[in-house]
């Protein structure tokens, strides 16, 4: 009689474990990061580069965007979001800097690609924020430092604050003389 009892209660377990273990749990994919819009949608966006004011790519070089140095799937994602970029898809090209910053986010010159984006999508704030956090990885890298802050510059500029666009500007100066 007990042995029966013992049979129902661990068969009555193994369901169980078995239903569990057939139930689906929640994803936990991260969300794709929402991007928000600078200007509407039918109005025109001229081609972006991601040059900055003054910069000369290295000599042989076609694209500011190389994959030397990078990991391969950053030097990947980098070439796929100036291509969406140039496109004028420029919501898929800050999802691919972000996934890029997602996968090396101590690389300031993503951090200065995203806000050369925001900054061409209208969002001068978030573009001077990303640019400062830039220069704040890119201690001692003063050619890199002075492209944020010619970008601040034009990102002060936008926002109608000429003084402190000419503060950013002398900044750059000082820091390309080093």
């Amino acid at each position: 009689m007990k042995l029966t009892s013992v049979c129902r209660v661990i068969t009555a377990v193994a369901v169980l474990v078995f239903i569990h273990g057939c139930s689906s749990a929640p994803s936990q994919q991260q969300p794709t990061p929402v991007v928000e819009q600078g200007k509407p949608l039918f109005a025109p966006r001229p081609p972006v580069s991601y040059q900055a004011p003054g910069y000369e790519p290295p000599p042989g070089t076609t694209s500011v965007v190389t994959a030397a140095g990078y990991p391969p799937a950053v030097g990947a994602l980098l070439r796929q979001a100036e291509q969406q970029a140039n496109a004028g898809d420029l919501e898929s090209a800050a999802a691919s800097l972000e996934r890029a910053i997602r996968i090396d986010p101590r690389n300031p010159v993503l951090w200065h690609h995203l806000a050369t984006l925001r900054l061409s999508q209208g969002e001068p704030l978030q573009a001077e924020q990303l640019a400062s956090k830039s220069n704040s990885l890119a201690p001692g890298n003063h050619a890199q430092q002075s492209r944020n802050w010619l970008l601040i510059a034009q990102a002060r500029r936008q926002l109608n604050n000429t003084a402190g666009a000419a503060a950013a500007e002398r900044r750059a100066r000082e820091l390309g003389a080093r």
